[in-house]
Parts: C-alpha cells; sequence; structure tokens
C-alpha cells in the first residue's frame, strides 16, 4: 500500500469575457465540469487550477474548453503548467499581469 502523496500541477489560465468574472462565478463553472476542478485561485482575468500530473493533459482540454460562465460566453486560455504554486506565478501570472500594466502583486502564495 502506498502512501506517496500525489504529484500536483498547477496551469495558469486566462478568462476573457464580456465582463470581470468573480472567484465564485469560475469555480461554479469548473464544477460544473464532467472531471471537476480544483481552483487554487483566480483574480479576474488570471487563475490557477490543480490536478494531478496523470490528469495534466485533461484538465489542459477541459480548461481549453469552457465555454461559458456564469451564462456569458467566454475564452479560456491556458497560459503554462508548473509543479508548484510559486513557479507557475512567477513564470505565468506575473508576466500577464505586466502585459496588462497592473502593478506586480503576489496573487497566489
Amino acid at each position: 500500500m502506498s502512501t506517496r502523496r500525489p504529484r500536483y500541477r498547477y496551469i495558469a489560465f486566462r478568462v476573457e469575457g464580456p465582463r470581470p468574472f468573480s472567484r465564485g462565478e469560475v469555480l461554479d463553472a469548473l464544477h460544473g465540469l464532467p472531471d471537476p476542478l480544483w481552483l487554487v485561485g483566480f483574480e479576474h482575468p488570471l487563475g490557477l487550477a490543480r490536478c494531478t500530473h496523470r490528469k495534466k493533459e485533461a484538465t489542459i482540454e477541459a480548461l481549453n474548453g469552457l465555454r461559458t460562465v456564469a451564462g456569458e460566453s467566454v475564452q479560456v486560455a491556458t497560459l503554462g503548467t508548473s509543479g508548484t504554486i510559486r513557479a507557475a506565478t512567477d513564470k505565468y501570472l506575473y508576466r500577464e499581469f505586466a502585459a496588462h500594466g497592473a502593478a506586480r502583486k503576489k496573487a497566489y502564495k
């Protein structure tokens, strides 16, 4: 009997839609998927989802296939994958914050 903990992957993504969405609205959309995802954090338009290393590809496909959030039509783009929250935040989310002219801040620990 193995007691190893799962090897998680953190997938950074961006939600483009007609209005800003709350964390709860995105969480409801992710829980409505056939294989619900774990939302680590979301601050419009950027988010971070967690999955196991074995479900990484399926999770990316599910995120890219998400078409509605709170009844609104959206486009979801995955930005990248990492093995830790810190690396995913530094590599993908800070870069996106800078591209949108926002101040660099720690969105996720």
